[in-house]
């Protein structure tokens, strides 16, 4: 996710923000970066009405021709096999349309290598894509850590002792970190 925060959006937030309109009555209702009803209240430009128009992030090409990428309200209209699956990205469509999108993924593919851009969110999200049925209790558990740890490095609290308990829990999940070096 990029920089819409998580605190009441929809479906936990049922009034627009601007304006104070109900947000999302019908399902077919566009909620605009979980907050607005309209691109107007949510500061941006009406969406392109076709795919050839639309900037790259929002639209997508199959059988040679562009198509808009589905569009989400909210993180739960995901289906829980594409959130649950470590290869899956999502991101707010904030120059567009302001909906979510599914980014990359690699649905039946083990993910052998992913490349953190911004560490502070990345990282919560592989830690708890990792984790998947698990409660955080049990991993803690099995990495011999307290819970607690495991909820501060997945909700990316800082901690002094976090770099340590993230190597005892990525020893349980089996996954190693790796850098890519610049070549010259």
């Amino acid at each position: 996710m990029t920089t819409t925060s998580k605190a009441m959006l929809f479906p936990a937030r049922q009034r627009c923000k601007t304006c104070g309109k109900g947000l999302g009555l019908h399902a077919q209702d566009p909620v605009h970066l979980g907050r607005y009803c309209t691109p107007q209240c949510a500061g941006m430009a009406a969406p392109a009405s076709r795919p050839e128009d639309a900037p790259r992030g929002c639209r997508t090409q199959r059988e040679g021709t562009w198509a808009f990428k589905r569009r989400y309200r909210s993180e739960q209209e995901i289906p829980a096999k594409l959130r649950e699956d470590a290869s899956t990205s999502w991101y707010w469509c904030e120059e567009s349309c302001g909906a979510i999108h599914v980014g990359h993924t690699r649905m039946g593919e083990r993910e052998k290598f992913r490349m953190f851009e911004d560490l502070a969110v990345d990282l919560p999200d592989l830690l708890i894509k990792l984790r998947g049925q698990a409660t955080r209790k049990q991993v803690a558990e099995v990495a011999g850590v307290r819970p607690i740890r495991l909820k501060e490095l997945e909700e990316g609290l800082k901690h002094p002792e976090g770099l340590e308990t993230l190597g005892k829990v990525l020893r349980v999940y089996r996954v190693r970190l790796g850098v890519a070096m610049p070549t010259r």
